[in-house]
């Protein structure tokens, strides 16, 4: 029987799990991923978190124990930078020893540290360690992980290319790699078009987004979230501050929102924020005050535990009229010019 590695459908899995669960096939690994986001797995993790984390810390918890007696060793890496000059969000840094020592009798944890920062630190190397632990050679570990980069790099590319995260996620679980067809969405003529942006955490875990983007699909609109947009384009937006962003996801957010609202590609622009976030407390406001300079619709939306469908429902149906006459006004002043 084949190794099994559990990786916990929460955090940065939105972000990396094609890269991760691609290495750990190309082992010989069973990868096994804990259920979609519930209610219950909420609550169960609840019991083990501490109380001030956000609710997206909260939610590992639970994806954790779905999987603790299904795997052999559970993957939860410690990232402190994914990139040369940023960092993640410091309960990354700490998230192995948070779980390891708030949670009895779980299997052996896989925590590699990873800060891009540094070539003995970098993803490679640090995944390389990980293969080294399980017993295989370094040319195993090696030819793994350039397959991995190879399917990551595809997954990069076709989120610029507007394909949706989630679509790109469920097809990568179904086949286990991406095949060559094209999956771009096309856009269709005369909608409204709609920035989403925030953690992918939270605007791509079901419990979380309250079925947001198929909302936004049912009104007719078209949809514009951070992977959409270039590196380079995010770096020339924030260039005009006076101080640099030092979180790579915050840093992501920001530059979007400022493309996306300078630029006038979107109708309206809606940040999916969550309770206690130390990041989004800094950098929602700069987006909320940049909305208003440009004059577009914005509304931020914050979830905790406490936060109720109803109301989630409400608001967006009021931001996404706001959004429809303004666009609608816009084009008959256009039409009559």
């Amino acid at each position: 029987m084949s190794m099994r590695v559990g990786i916990p459908r929460a955090l940065l899995y939105y972000r990396y799990f094609p890269l991760w669960n691609t290495f750990f096939r190309e082992l010989g690994a069973q990868v096994v991923v804990s259920r979609p986001s519930t209610r219950k797995v909420l609550e169960e993790g609840f019991k083990f978190a501490d109380d001030d984390v956000c609710i997206p810390i909260k939610m590992i918890f639970g994806h954790v124990l779905n999987i603790e007696d299904k795997v052999d060793y559970l993957f939860i890496p410690r990232l402190l930078s994914d990139n040369k000059t940023g960092y993640c969000c410091p309960m990354m840094a700490g998230l192995p020893e948070m779980i390891k020592y708030s949670m009895p009798h779980l299997p052996p944890i896989l925590d590699p540290f990873v800060d891009e920062r540094y070539r003995g630190t970098r993803l490679s190397g640090a995944l390389s360690k990980v293969g080294r632990k399980l017993k295989y050679n370094f040319l195993q570990t090696r030819r793994a992980y350039s397959k991995a980069r190879e399917q990551f790099d595809q997954f990069q590319r076709r989120m610029r290319d507007g394909v949706s995260v989630l679509d790109l996620i469920n097809a990568f679980e179904t086949n286990g790699c991406f095949t060559d067809e094209p999956l771009t969405e096309k856009e269709e003529d005369g909608s409204m078009k709609i920035g989403v942006i925030g953690h992918p955490y939270n605007l791509y875990d079901t419990l979380f987004n309250f079925d947001l983007f198929k909302r936004l699909k049912e009104a007719n609109a078209s949809i514009y979230t951070p992977e959409r947009i270039h590196g380079h384009t995010i770096d020339h937006h924030l260039r005009r501050l006076k101080k640099d962003i030092y979180w790579t996801l915050g840093r992501e957010i920001l530059g979007a929102a400022f493309h996306l609202l300078e630029s006038r590609i979107v109708d309206g622009l809606i940040y999916l924020t969550c309770f206690s976030c130390g990041i989004d407390s800094m950098i929602e406001p700069l987006v909320g005050f940049r909305a208003k300079r440009e004059a577009s619709p914005y509304m931020a939306l914050m979830i905790d535990e406490h936060t109720g469908i109803g109301g989630f429902v409400t608001r967006l149906e009021a931001f996404l009229d706001t959004a429809r006459r303004r666009k609608f006004n816009s084009d008959d002043e256009r039409r009559t010019s």
